[in-house]
């Protein structure tokens, strides 16, 4: 998955969009593309006068390698894409993708592209019927202008090849329907796709009950930043009025006002020097202007849970007790939002990928693997990939960290107990599995690594039998020895024994 769609640059987009905007969309479909490319062949050389092959003295026609176009086939594997909100369309009544009774979205295509549609099939194309309109993405142009970015250009560009089509893609359990720029109805199937579902997989930031959309970070802070805004411009006001010093003139007194203005070398002419101007103190900013606006911070902390721990800029002043039950609270909060995007999203889009392996692939493919210990190739079968999997999201550890070191301690201590138990230490290979989790529990990602093979514990196990066997006869030739010096009469010494030995005693 990720060699052929860089998984992680695409999650990592997708789930920010998540995180914003409180919803992400992914598409789950197939995409074949061929390209036409120029590679060196092997091809007869022709005289160019009489234009036929050139032959050698075996009479077989002589070969060079020269560049020829062909069409090459560059992708043909699933395809995941997360959709602009801003582009998707769902049934107004559904809270979910499934029971929806239709849903889609809208994608900006050239013509060069729509004919590689029509090119293997998918779309059927009357260019005379499709208005020359080109189309922009709004939900984009929305956006950007609200900030004051500039917009796409809604004029028709001079190149016809370049300029952009709107295709609306309308999708339904068992239908399928492709509109050019809302006017050309390009194509009107049965779903493609064997799974007969809508080729679409959401998941929510906070859930909100009875809707398909869900709740962002922005929105669930967004009061709490107004307020954080007010209170930092009201002190901006006030450090402003500060600079823009104040006086008190004596009524009466002839001073000129423009000569109050605050500036380098100025001067202001007086009757009475002590009397007539005296300049007005301003006191500094409270010091409960910062102290509301550390409460303001700590509420979005508490309502997000990303507290100064989890963003890696704890205080150093902080107890470790302190900073372990932030992390904890962080954790099990986060916990919640992490397994309902694996369970809904992730595990969703891997089942469909493999769903649509089983229907498109219908040659071998050879896979590299990656790992520890460098790439493999594999070869894999269109029926190795048949049949219903299960889906298990293998994603890092969102456990309290309390909970996992008091988990390490118990596991640490279970085998302890475990390893002197004499029962158990007849079975090597259960002492073996009960030393896998121990490591496992310790986030030791490479456990094989680390532990004998079944292999290896055979031979140690064969060469300790090896050892005990010899043992057992040493022990047994020096018990005859020693019955047999007893049998000539009396005990002998050891060298009498080792001498009755070499002379052959029994």
């Amino acid at each position: 998955m990720n060699e052929r769609l860089d998984m992680q640059d695409l999650f990592h987009g997708g789930l920010k969009g998540l995180c914003i905007y409180g919803t992400a969309v992914a598409f789950d479909g197939w995409k074949y593309q061929t390209k036409d490319v120029i590679k060196k062949q092997l091809q007869p050389v022709v005289d160019d006068e009489t234009q036929q092959p050139i032959i050698d003295d075996t009479g077989q026609p002589i070969q060079e390698y020269q560049p020829m176009q062909i069409k090459e086939t560059i992708y043909d594997d699933p395809d995941v894409e997360f959709i602009d909100l801003g582009l998707f369309f769902v049934d107004p009544a559904a809270v979910d993708i499934d029971p929806a009774r239709y849903c889609g979205h809208v994608s900006h295509m050239t013509k060069t592209e729509l004919q590689n549609k029509e090119e293997i099939g998918l779309f059927k194309l009357d260019w005379k019927k499709i208005p020359k309109d080109s189309k922009g993405n709004k939900a984009r142009d929305y956006r950007m202008s609200s900030v004051g970015l500039p917009t796409f250009d809604d004029q028709i560009s001079e190149d016809a090849d370049e300029a952009l089509y709107e295709v609306l893609h309308y999708w339904e359990d068992d239908k399928y329907v492709a509109i050019i720029n809302r006017a050309f109805v390009a194509c009107d199937t049965p779903n493609p796709y064997w799974h007969k579902k809508k080729p679409y997989d959401k998941a929510v930031y906070t859930m909100v009950p009875g809707e398909f959309y869900g709740m962002g970070i922005p929105e669930m802070v967004e009061d709490l930043q107004d307020e954080l805004n007010a209170e930092r411009n009201q002190r901006i006001d006030f450090r402003s009025m500060c600079l823009r010093r104040m006086f008190k003139v004596r009524k009466g007194s002839q001073v000129d006002k423009n000569q109050l203005k605050w500036r380098q070398n100025g001067i202001i002419l007086v009757d009475d020097i002590d009397n007539d101007v005296k300049e007005m103190n301003v006191q500094d900013i409270p010091a409960s202007s910062f102290s509301q606006e550390n409460i303001i911070k700590q509420d979005m902390q508490d309502t997000t849970g990303a507290h100064d721990v989890v963003m890696g800029t704890a205080d150093s002043k902080e107890t470790a007790t302190s900073t372990m039950t932030k992390d904890n609270n962080a954790s099990m909060r986060f916990k919640l939002t992490i397994s309902n995007i694996e369970k809904r999203l992730m595990v969703n889009i891997a089942r469909k990928m493999v769903q649509n392996n089983q229907q498109f692939i219908d040659t071998e493919r050879v896979l590299r693997v990656t790992g520890d210990n460098g790439d493999q190739w594999v070869t894999i079968a269109p029926e190795e990939i048949q049949g219903e999997f299960d889906y298990v999201c293998m994603g890092s550890s969102v456990e309290p960290l309390a909970n996992k070191e008091a988990f390490k301690q118990r596991m640490t201590e279970m085998y302890q107990i475990a390893s002197q138990d004499p029962i158990y230490q007849q079975f090597p290979a259960k002492r073996m599995a009960l030393l896998k989790k121990v490591f496992e529990s310790f986030d030791i990602k490479d456990v094989e690594a680390v532990l004998p093979t079944e292999e290896e514990m055979q031979q140690q196990a064969d060469q300790q039998a090896l050892m005990q066997q010899q043992q057992d006869q040493q022990n047994m030739e020096l018990e005859m020895a020693k019955l047999a010096g007893k049998g000539q009469g009396g005990l002998n010494t050891s060298a009498q024994v080792e001498q009755g030995l070499g002379g052959g005693a029994y």
